[in-house]
């Protein structure tokens, strides 16, 4: 059976012409459905427009592609931002938060095409070249179309849901990116706006890491507010219409999500896109931009920062637990030469009662004076110097069971290798996590406003 690593090499060979055929909407590597159940077979998945079996004998998805099994699902992907006319009644999130946060509704200021618009910021972020914070969305919940620019303001709620221009303006397009990988957009955040590293329902952010298959993941956006899925497809490329004056993107390296359905019907909505999806531990691995039903594709967390050149803000609180993770390690390195000096005494202890004892079985066959008893003195009879050295021993050796003592030299085996894409992997997540880092002292530095 072919690895994960093995299955998306064989789609990346073969993703564009799968890609050319009439109906197809995206490829990925994901796991099999059969039945609409999903099974925990990994395959190869060709996504259609609509499944049917009146398809000509040529266009048909084949059982297998280079021994790879193959699976078609139905997936045709809308982007999740909210629009209607201007003079509709309120919906959703319609709360003003005085904090801002991720997981809340936003949106432009500006009317496009009599139309206003409604979407989700996603996380509170740190410019890298300003060190100032800033919102995550989306470029098509920000910019909208080809006619945006550099300051246009943005709003919290959206006009949608009761934002005012301009009493509920927040900020202004920094920089936005419609690329092959992100769709993705950083709003300055004006002077004296209160920011919270956290998103709504779900709380502080931790950091990020790469989406893997079977990961269970949540998110927090406008319209669906707080819900959960599992990442069921990697390595997607799809096909997205962004309207008027932009067209249809074609988006690789994705991230496919299916929706929880034991706790939400679907994983997100019109409304949601700039969300950001969160595994269980709260480390962002994706932003939400579009979806297919109860199916919801996101751009990987490591493009969407690296793109638009911005760090996680980290939860407070995690600062406060990394801080004091440091100073627990300091305590434990003190501890580690509290130990090793005092296994040293003890060995040395364990010499000196071998002495005593020796001392004393030589004057028990005959007189003489013998060695230095060592550092009890001399004095007292047999048994009374042995309780003593005794006693001394038995407090000392109580100090940390021989049980309970680490293994300060012992290096780990027994570890398999990593494989090269795990490598590659790890590299760009410690990378990221090294900016996150810095983010983060900068952050935990500044005093609060």
């Amino acid at each position: 059976m072919a690895t994960v690593d093995e299955l998306v090499a064989i789609k990346e060979r073969v993703e564009q012409e799968l890609l050319g055929r009439p109906g197809v909407t995206g490829v990925d590597v994901g796991y099999k459905e059969v039945g609409g159940q999903r099974t925990d077979q990994v395959a190869i998945r060709v996504h259609v427009a609509r499944k049917t079996d009146d398809i000509p004998h040529e266009e048909r998805i084949p059982e297998q592609i280079e021994g790879a099994v193959t699976d078609v699902v139905e997936r045709r992907y809308e982007l999740h931002v909210a629009s209607v006319e201007l003079d509709v009644s309120a919906q959703a999130d319609t709360t003003h938060y005085g904090t801002l946060q991720g997981g809340v509704s936003m949106g432009p200021s500006r009317v496009i095409g009599n139309h206003i618009f409604a979407g989700t910021l996603g996380a509170i972020v740190i410019d890298n070249a300003t060190r100032a914070h800033a919102a995550l969305t989306n470029f098509h919940v920000a910019a909208v179309d080809s006619g945006w620019h550099a300051g246009d303001r943005m709003v919290q709620p959206s006009r949608i849901d009761t934002g005012v221009v301009p009493g509920d303006e927040f900020g202004a397009i920094l920089r936005a990116t419609l690329s092959g990988n992100v769709d993705g957009a950083v709003i300055s955040i004006d002077a004296g706006k209160a920011t919270s590293c956290s998103v709504a329902e779900i709380g502080d952010v931790r950091g990020s890491k790469a989406a893997t298959l079977g990961m269970a993941v949540r998110k927090r956006g406008r319209t669906t507010g707080l819900s959960y899925g599992t990442v069921d497809g990697i390595a997607a490329t799809v096909s997205v219409d962004y309207g008027d004056g932009l067209g249809v993107h074609t988006l690789t390296n994705q991230v496919s999500i299916a929706a929880d359905t034991a706790h939400n019907a679907i994983f997100s909505d019109h409304g949601d896109s700039g969300s950001v999806i969160v595994d269980s531990g709260g480390y962002v691995v994706g932003l939400l931009f579009a979806g297919a039903g109860a199916s919801t594709v996101a751009n990987p967390i490591s493009a969407v920062l690296s793109e638009l050149d911005v760090s996680l803000c980290i939860g407070k609180s995690i600062i406060k637990d990394i801080k004091d993770g440091r100073k627990d390690f300091i305590k434990e390195k003190e501890f580690r030469k509290e130990l090793r000096k005092e296994l040293q005494k003890e060995l040395v202890l364990d010499k000196r009662l071998k002495d005593v004892r020796d001392i004393f079985k030589d004057r028990e066959h005959g007189p003489g004076p013998g060695p230095d008893p060592g550092p009890l003195g001399p004095g007292g009879g047999l048994e009374e110097r042995l309780r003593a050295v005794e006693e001394q021993l038995s407090r000392l050796g109580g100090f940390v069971g021989p049980e309970l003592r680490p293994d300060l030299v012992t290096p780990l085996t027994g570890q398999e290798p990593l494989t090269d894409a795990e490598t590659g992997q790890l590299r760009a997540e410690l990378e990221q996590q090294v900016a996150e880092a810095v983010a983060a002292k900068t952050e935990f530095d500044t005093p609060p406003a």
